[in-house]
């Protein structure tokens, strides 16, 4: 895993390996839990033996939802407000929270494939950075 600048508020959740970017989580030595984000200590075990792990870039949807209302700050979303999905996704070892785009709002399936994307996360021209899952690209 290695690792490439990323704006501060990204620093920790992500790493980049041959220029393809993964979340960073934490592995347990005792049990192999992995967490995300990075955690001190196991969840399930207890143990304080954890080490950063590259997650996979890609998985299926395990379950979503929409959030039809604007989170309070410091959460960013574009102005005006539009609804957005929600989801977790399962990249195998761990389920993770994340956004999801690249589809209309409500037409998501349990089960689709995504990948992870990182871009701006308003189209208003901010350079501010987020982290999201969209469908993913045949051969990918």
């Amino acid at each position: 895993m290695t690792s490439s600048p990323v704006q501060p508020h990204l620093d920790g959740l992500l790493a980049f390996e041959d220029d393809r970017p993964h979340l960073v989580g934490s592995r347990c030595a005792e049990c192999s839990t992995d967490t995300f984000p990075v955690a001190s200590s196991c969840p399930c075990c207890g143990s304080l033996a954890i080490a950063p792990v590259a997650l996979a870039s890609s998985g299926t949807v395990w379950t979503w939802s929409v959030q039809r209302f604007a989170p309070k700050p410091p959460f960013r979303v574009a102005q005006p407000y539009q609804p957005f999905t929600v989801a977790y996704v399962d990249l195998g070892t761990v389920k993770v929270e994340t956004r999801l785009a690249g589809k209309p709002v409500g037409s998501w399936k349990i089960g689709d494939p995504v990948q992870l994307v990182i871009g701006p996360l308003n189209p208003d021209g901010s350079d501010w950075q987020a982290f999201w899952f969209e469908p993913a690209k045949e051969g990918v």
